[in-house]
C-alpha cells in the first residue's frame, strides 16, 4: 500500500551542489554537508521508488529496525534539492536523507541524477507530464520521452562549440574530370573513403581517402577482390598510374596525416577539441581539392576501417560498400516549426533546389539523403559538419519547450538563421 506523500515547501529543501558541469553527487559532498556516517558494521538500508511527479522523486527509506520515512529529491541544473517528511529543512540534512542518498551511490562513490532533470515538463496542478512515460517496478524507475515526441532540449544541454578559424574562401564550382580509361591490367588502383564511427573505442579518425589495389572483373565494371591498401607513395609497385592518380595519391597521404583523432568511450558523443577542429578544417580543404579528381576515377568505395590499427591488413569485402561522391554542394536548411507548447527544429539539405531528409548514418564531412544514401555530398565548411553531427545525435530533429526558448538556445537559433536558410512554419 502506498503512503500518501505531502510535498514539502520549496523553501525547506536542503541544497547539495553537483560536481561542476555535471549532475554528479559525490560521497565527499554528502559528508561535507552532514555529520552522519555509515557504521563500519553491516547496516541495512532499504530504498524504494514511490513516484516521480512535478519534477520531484519521492523515495521510501527504511533504516534497520525503524519505520519507513519519505525523502524528496528535485534535480536542478547545478544542485540536488533534498527534503524529508521528518527533520530536513534548508539548513539541516536528516539522518534518513543522508543514508537514503548514501545508498544510491555507486562503486565510484557518486551518483548521476541527470535522468531526473526534467524542468517544466510537468503540469503543476496534476503533477503529471504529457511528454514523459514513467515506469516504476522492482527493477527501478525509468523515464522516457513518449514516442510521439522527439528529443527535447533542456536548459544547460550542450550546444555546438563552433570552430573559429580562417574563413574558407568562396568556393568556385569545379567541373569533374572525365573518367579515365586505363589499359587493362590484372591489378588496378581504386580509392576507399576510409571511415570509422567517431564515438567508437577504436583508433579513431576522420574520413580520408586512401588508394587500394584490386583485381577487376573482365568487363572492368567492378572489383572482384581487394589485394592491399597503399600506405605510402612507394606501395603501388609496378602498377602504372596516371598523373591524375599521382596527384590524388599525394592528397591521400596528406589526408591520412591529419585524420587521427582521440579515441572515445563508445557511450560518449564525439566532440572534437580545438586541435581536432583545426585538423578537421584542413582535412575538408583537402577533400575539396580531391573532389574533381575523385570523379575521374572508376573505382570509389566506402570502407569501414574499424580503426587505423586495422588499416595495414588486406581489405575485407564485408567492410566495403558502393558509394558515389557528387559534384554538387549541399545547402543546409533549418525548419523551425511551431507545435503549440514547443518548437520543433529539423535539419534538411538542399541540392538543385530539392529538399532532402538526411540519412541517420552520415559519414563525417558528408551528407546523404534517405532516398539514396549511396549518393554522398561533401559539406562546404567544418561548421557545416558540426551542425550535421549535432543534429544527427537526435535523428536530425529536436524540440524545445517555449519556456526554454531563451538565453543560449535563442542565440543558437539566431546564429543558424544568420548562417543558413531558416524556414518557419
Amino acid at each position: 500500500m502506498r503512503k500518501a506523500s505531502q510535498i514539502p515547501d520549496p523553501k525547506n529543501f536542503y541544497r547539495l551542489p553537483f560536481e561542476k558541469g555535471t549532475f554528479e553527487l559525490t560521497e565527499q559532498t554528502l559528508n561535507l554537508n552532514s555529520d552522519f556516517r555509515k557504521p563500519h558494521y553491516f547496516y541495512k538500508i532499504k530504498v524504494r521508488n514511490i513516484h516521480f511527479q512535478n519534477e520531484i522523486l519521492t523515495l521510501g527509506v527504511k533504516l534497520e529496525g525503524e519505520p519507513e520515512k519519505l525523502i524528496y529529491l528535485k534535480v536542478t541544473l547545478h544542485e540536488l534539492l533534498v527534503s524529508c517528511n521528518v527533520d530536513t529543512d534548508s539548513g539541516y540534512l536528516s539522518r534518513y536523507a543522508y543514508f537514503g542518498l548514501l545508498s544510491l551511490l555507486d562503486f565510484r562513490s557518486s551518483k548521476c541524477f541527470e535522468s531526473y532533470y526534467w524542468p517544466d515538463f510537468f503540469d503543476p496542478l496534476t503533477g503529471k507530464s504529457k511528454f514523459l512515460k514513467i515506469y516504476i517496478d522492482r527493477q527501478g524507475l525509468d523515464i522516457y520521452v513518449k514516442t510521439q515526441y522527439p528529443h527535447f532540449y533542456k536548459p544547460g544541454d550542450e550546444l555546438i562549440e563552433w570552430y573559429i578559424g580562417k574563413d574558407n574562401p568562396k568556393r568556385k564550382a569545379t567541373s569533374p574530370l572525365l573518367t579515365e580509361e586505363l589499359p587493362f591490367y590484372d591489378t588496378t588502383i581504386g580509392y576507399f573513403i576510409a571511415d570509422v564511427k567517431l564515438s567508437s573505442i577504436h583508433s579513431n579518425h576522420y574520413p580520408f581517402l586512401i588508394p587500394f589495389l584490386g583485381v577487376p572483373t573482365k568487363d572492368k565494371q567492378r572489383i572482384k577482390s581487394y589485394t592491399s591498401i597503399l600506405l605510402s607513395e612507394n606501395d603501388h609497385h609496378s602498377i602504372d598510374i596516371t598523373p591524375t592518380q599521382q596527384e590524388l595519391n599525394a592528397i591521400c597521404f596528406s589526408m591520412r596525416k591529419l585524420a587521427p583523432v582521440e579515441s572515445r568511450n563508445w557511450r560518449t558523443q564525439f566532440s572534437p577539441n580545438s586541435d581536432e577542429k583545426e585538423k578537421g578544417s584542413q582535412l575538408m580543404e583537402l577533400w575539396y581539392k580531391a573532389k574533381p579528381l575523385i570523379q575521374s576515377q572508376k573505382y570509389i568505395h566506402y570502407y569501414n576501417t574499424h580503426g587505423l590499427v586495422y588499416l595495414p591488413r588486406r581489405p575485407s569485402r564485408n567492410w566495403v560498400r558502393d558509394c558515389t561522391i557528387h559534384s554538387e554542394s549541399p545547402k543546409l536548411v533549418i525548419l523551425l516549426i511551431d507545435k503549440g507548447e514547443y518548437y520543433l527544429l529539423k535539419l534538411r539539405f538542399r541540392v538543385n533546389k530539392k529538399l532532402h531528409i538526411p540519412e541517420k548514418t552520415d559519414i563525417a564531412f558528408f551528407i546523404c539523403g534517405t532516398t539514396d544514401p549511396k549518393n554522398l555530398y561533401l559539406l562546404e565548411r567544418f561548421t557545416d559538419y558540426q551542425l550535421v553531427s549535432f543534429f544527427s545525435q537526435y535523428g536530425h530533429k529536436f524540440a524545445v519547450l517555449k519556456l526554454h526558448y531563451r538565453d543560449e538556445l535563442k542565440v543558437f537559433v539566431e546564429k543558424l538563421a544568420t548562417d543558413y536558410e531558416l524556414i518557419k512554419s
